[in-house]
């Protein structure tokens, strides 16, 4: 089963970011864009570790993949 991003956690953020009410279906869809960002970011990580002949994603690696 895929792991879901805490839907409180998104709600949080939002509001953190000035939004004074936020609709189930608006933080279901954030949780879904982020969740395939996150999926892609981790997927180059990885195609980058294993170039460096490395087993652990570092810091450098998702700076690297976000560009």
């Amino acid at each position: 089963m895929k792991a879901k991003l805490p839907i409180l956690a998104i709600e949080r953020l939002m509001r953190e970011k000035g939004a004074q009410r936020v609709s189930d279906d608006a933080k279901e869809e954030l949780r879904e864009i982020l969740e395939v960002y996150l999926s892609n970011l981790s997927v180059k990580a990885s195609k980058i570790t294993l170039h460096a002949n490395r087993k652990t994603i570092t810091k450098g690696d998702l700076f690297i993949a976000r560009e």
